[in-house]
């Protein structure tokens, strides 16, 4: 089998990859988006999450995202209590006489407002996302997601975009090795020859990878669709007003 066969075979198999991919990643999707909206549960907190597009994390493995998910959490929060009167409107600092809200989330957040030792004139959002106590909120809230949309759990961009970045780097790595050996294999211990069957591999991975990122690339965009599926970026903040209201 020649070098010109094996680099079609690869270009071939890169986009047969490709196209599985896409694939893959749609039905995972539309099934997210399916389970998400037959769950009655949902609620404010749930759309804001999922219509980011950033990974969900619902542990203590994976902080930065934790604390992600924590920090958009935290401005619902203090959006809610501001519509309902219970922090002031220019500063983070609790009203008189204002009750705990009913959702734990919420309740989070205003306790770590109410409790916090921070000036009110200078407390942040940030702040009260990287609590503790809240961050713990949050995990348990979407925990509960999970539980009843667990394809929530995946993250489709950032799997896709690896599959793509480890199906290039193996096609172009098929053309090399067939160089390799070709060149390698006509003076056997020769380590000239195998030097320079090295080098030249090497610059055939180089160049294969450059054709094949773009050729795939501009016929499939796996590194650019790292957008939220339709269904869930309807639920956006735009959208929230026709979703039931944060619950206990």
């Amino acid at each position: 089998m020649g070098i010109l066969t094996t680099c079609l075979i690869s270009l071939a198999a890169v986009n047969i990859a490709m196209w599985l991919i896409r694939s893959w990643r749609r039905s995972v999707e539309a099934r997210a988006v399916a389970q998400v909206r037959a769950w009655p549960g949902l609620d404010i907190y749930h759309a804001e999450l999922l219509s980011s597009g950033e990974r969900l994390c619902s542990t203590d493995h994976q902080p930065g995202d934790l604390e992600r998910n924590s920090c958009r959490a935290a401005a619902v929060a203090v959006r809610l209590m501001r519509q309902d009167g219970l922090i002031d409107e220019c500063t983070m600092k609790v009203v008189p006489d204002a009750v705990e809200p009913p959702h734990p989330v919420t309740a989070a957040a205003f306790r770590c407002i109410d409790q916090s030792y921070i000036n009110p004139s200078e407390l942040r959002t940030g702040d009260v996302g990287r609590d503790s106590d809240f961050q713990a909120a949050v995990r348990a809230h979407l925990k509960e997601l999970f539980v009843h949309a667990p394809t929530t759990r995946r993250h489709p961009a950032t799997t896709t975009v690896q599959a793509a970045m480890w199906t290039y780097g193996i096609g172009a790595a098929a053309p090399a090795v067939h160089v390799y050996l070709l060149l390698s294999s006509s003076a056997p211990g020769d380590p000239d020859t195998a030097k320079g069957s090295f080098v030249a591999a090497f610059l055939v991975f180089v160049v294969a990878l450059i054709v094949l990122t773009a050729q795939a690339g501009n016929t499939w965009h796996p590194l650019e669709d790292t957008g939220v599926p339709a269904g869930l970026r309807e639920l956006s903040p735009p959208q929230q007003s026709d979703l039931p209201p944060a619950r206990g």
